[in-house]
């Protein structure tokens, strides 16, 4: 468990840094090199320096030169390293300003407009590495932390509270390690033993082996599913309702990251349920200590199930599959009659209708039927949580869902229900019980038999089912011989040839020279001349061109097969530039990779 949430944690803090960069990107019309946080992403103590140097922006590095040095001897004086804690900066890139004389990048100050631009992204990190202590370095740090309020030097050193979305942290205001006042203010035994025991409290990176498998009391699936196998199956029948409470099963198949929008989805859809006075149940597959026979006793009683799931990044995720592919192998589909589905399916990018439309299918084919569903992209939960209109809608398909519900309305016949396209279930017999066994089968589902063990799946009309499956697996093979034979076709142009076929004209671009130096094949680097609306390409270099882009022969190929984005190569440092990053920002619209 450890494990998985550190990855979440580093996963869902790299999907911040990705779309904070956007967000900086569109509000400051320029492209910046963003320094992310470093350190153990579990550690209770977090440290926040205002902004990168131009040195720490170039490596990446927290307090480089003088100021790295104090910092590392004052960690070492508690026994920790760099690594043992927390550092991030409340803005993120290096400001800077342009000599107008000599034409030199300097640096500057941070500006209140800069600090405020940050701001939310450096709350939702620190509500994802839940610290217990918060120090923030510096006057500028201090400032970020209280509304852009300078701190009184009284308070330098003292412990505080401070509040962020109505949750509490601890915080010491300590000067920025550059400071030649951050040595003095870091004498105090007091202060030395308050951080002595938040650090006594820090979960290191590597936790002791000796407790790593105490961590999973709860018997494996291997295990739960090795008596399903050998012994016979009892199927459960549907239970008549005995109270006027209607009863839903709510089970949430995501990852449970802070910035999960199905959460609030999901959580919200059960408070207006609850509210209406229907009783819900929530199994959050996450955790995985679920039991099969406590959900299908449950199932049993309910007359909906609510099925939500996040689509990270095509399809219905790991948990939700692996939960359904179980219910599938129980064969306990009379649990599963007249059972509707609320489908919840929200994309952090896309595919979200792929997913919807595998959640109804399988639901289909269990036995149960579609009642309501909800379809939506959406990046993060904040965008949801501040969006009353979209918080509006949610509610109105839980209020519909009730109706279902409530009305219980009739069921339209499907291919799968009437049994058109017949389903069968494998499921071992004990010897002499095959009888028994083929009498508990509800009407709707039928089994075959072939000597002592359970046979493979029949299909009405299977003759022309084959030769269906034949004429589809030629005209996949035809499809594929195409698409290859017209890759060909386009491997073998150059990149300048390249380039100008897959031009798209735009009368907004300016005129500009854009030199490409292919860094490990020289003979290849092109220049590209916008002129007019027109693009006339040619091999060669050219240092005095508007924009100069280098990188390797891999990363071009990747730009050219559609796999990575200009923009993306630069941000991640794949392709290196200098000039007018104006032109560089519009490449990608330009050109149909």
């Amino acid at each position: 468990m450890y494990y998985e949430e550190n990855d979440m944690k580093q996963m869902a803090i790299k999907e911040l840094m990705r779309e904070c960069s956007a967000h900086i990107t569109e509000k400051t019309k320029d492209i910046h090199s963003l320094v992310p946080g470093y350190g153990n992403v579990n550690s209770k103590i977090m440290f926040i320096a205002p902004c990168p140097s131009a040195k720490e922006e170039a490596s990446g590095n927290f307090f480089e030169g003088g100021g790295g040095v104090v910092f590392d001897a004052f960690l070492e004086r508690l026994d920790m390293k760099r690594e043992d804690v927390y550092l991030t900066y409340a803005v993120k890139y290096r400001p800077y300003k342009i000599n107008a004389k000599t034409g030199r990048i300097l640096s500057r100050n941070l500006e209140d407009n800069e600090i405020m631009m940050f701001l939310p992204f450096l709350h939702r990190e620190i509500e994802l590495v839940k610290p217990m202590l918060i120090i923030p370095l510096g006057p500028t740090s201090h400032k970020v932390m209280h509304n852009l309020e300078a701190v009184k030097s009284e308070d330098v050193g003292m412990k505080t509270t401070i509040y962020i979305h109505d949750k509490p942290y601890d915080q010491i205001v300590l000067p920025h390690p550059s400071e030649t006042s951050f040595v003095g203010a870091t004498q105090s035994e007091e202060l030395l033993k308050v951080l002595s025991d938040f650090k006594s409290d820090v979960e290191v990176d590597h936790p002791i082996e000796v407790e790593k498998p105490k961590k999973t009391n709860v018997p494996s699936m291997k295990e739960a599913e090795k008596p399903q196998v050998k012994k016979k199956i009892v199927l459960k029948q549907r239970k008549p309702r005995v109270s006027g409470k209607r009863k839903v099963i709510l089970i949430y198949g995501g990852n449970n990251l802070a910035n999960d929008p199905t959460l609030v989805a999901a959580e919200r859809v059960s408070s207006v349920l609850s509210e209406l006075n229907v009783s819900v149940k929530r199994l959050d597959l996450y955790q995985g200590d679920y039991n099969m026979d406590d959900f299908f006793e449950a199932l049993s009683e309910s007359e909906g199930v609510i099925l939500a799931t996040t689509v990270t990044w095509y399809g219905i995720g790991g948990l939700m599959q692996n939960f359904l592919d179980r219910c599938y192998e129980s064969g306990q589909f009379p649990c599963f009659e007249s059972v509707y589905l609320f489908g919840i399916v929200i994309s952090k990018q896309a595919y979200e209708r792929d997913a919807l439309s595998h959640l109804l299918k399988s639901w289909d084919i269990l036995g149960g039927v579609e009642g309501t569903t909800l379809c939506a992209s959406i990046e993060n939960s904040a965008d949801l949580e501040t969006d009353k209109i979209l918080l509006n809608a949610i509610d109105k398909k839980a209020e519909d869902y009730y109706r279902v519900l409530n009305q219980q309305r009739n069921i339209l016949p499907t291919s799968i229900r009437d049994n058109k396209v017949m389903m069968k279930l494998y499921v071992p017999s004990d010897e002499g019980q095959q009888e028994n066994e083929s009498e508990e089968i509800s009407p709707g589902w039928e089994r075959a038999f072939e000597g002592g063990s359970g046979t493979k799946s029949q299909i009405s009309n299977y003759d022309e089912f084959i030769e269906k499956q034949q004429k589809d697996i030629e005209d996949i093979a035809s499809l594929f011989k195409e698409r290859l034979s017209n890759k060909g076709g386009l491997v073998q142009k150059t990149y300048p040839e390249l380039f100008e076929y897959k031009f798209k004209p735009d009368k907004t671009f300016p005129d500009c020279i854009i030199s490409w130096v292919i860094e490990d094949k020289k003979n290849e680097s092109f220049i590209l001349d916008f002129k007019s609306a027109k693009l006339k390409s040619k091999f060669g270099t050219d240092q005095d061109a508007d924009v100069v882009m280098n990188c390797n022969h891999d990363i071009m190929k990747k730009i050219t097969e559609g796999r990575l984005t200009v923009q993306r190569a630069f941000m991640t440092g794949e392709i290196k530039a200098k000039g007018n990053f104006t032109l560089l920002y519009k490449l990608d619209l330009l050109f149909a990779f």
